[in-house]
């Protein structure tokens, strides 16, 4: 028992991964599941639109980013530092996951959201009303992050529960 509680206290690495891990995740992805509410204020007050879609892209670009970097690095240590003797199915779906969100996340939502503030701002000066090409990329937003959503939760089930093991 001794020896068990030395280690822990002598060769703390995986603990501090761990930790790091799973304050990776809440950080990442914990304020995306917050944007719906921020854009379900748009219709009553279209001019905060811009004011919106730049906080998004500041919580993407300080903790979106550096959070899905600080989870890959800290699951690739864990997975290093760990005795996986058994099914390691739940480490294929997080792998697959935070690739698919990073792909997402550079490919799809920061251009998006970037075109999707430049048409606010273009449709604010012109009128009081976001116009259908705005909307259309709101739409388009809301689909595919109720998606990226979907995979967190799941891949938060497989790295909690492990269900193959």
């Amino acid at each position: 028992m001794f020896r068990a509680v030395l280690a822990t206290i002598v060769d703390p690495g995986y603990k501090i991964a761990l930790f790091l891990h799973i304050l990776a995740v809440v950080l990442a992805f914990g304020p995306t599941f917050g944007y719906a509410f921020f854009f379900s204020v748009t219709p009553q007050f279209p001019r905060a639109t811009p004011a919106i879609l730049a906080g998004v892209q500041k919580v993407d670009r300080y903790l979106v980013n550096p959070g899905m970097i600080v989870l890959l690095l800290a699951g690739i240590y864990l997975l290093a530092d760990g005795d996986w003797e058994t099914s390691e199915a739940f480490i294929s779906v997080g792998f697959l996951a935070v690739i698919v969100l990073f792909g997402l996340q550079h490919a799809f939502f920061q251009p998006q959201t970037r075109k999707a503030r430049e048409l606010a701002e273009r449709d604010l000066k012109a009128g009081a009303e976001l116009g259908p090409e705005f909307m259309t990329i709101s739409e388009r937003l809301s689909k595919v992050g109720s998606l990226a959503g979907l995979i967190v939760v799941v891949t938060v089930f497989f790295m909690t529960y492990k269900p193959f093991l």
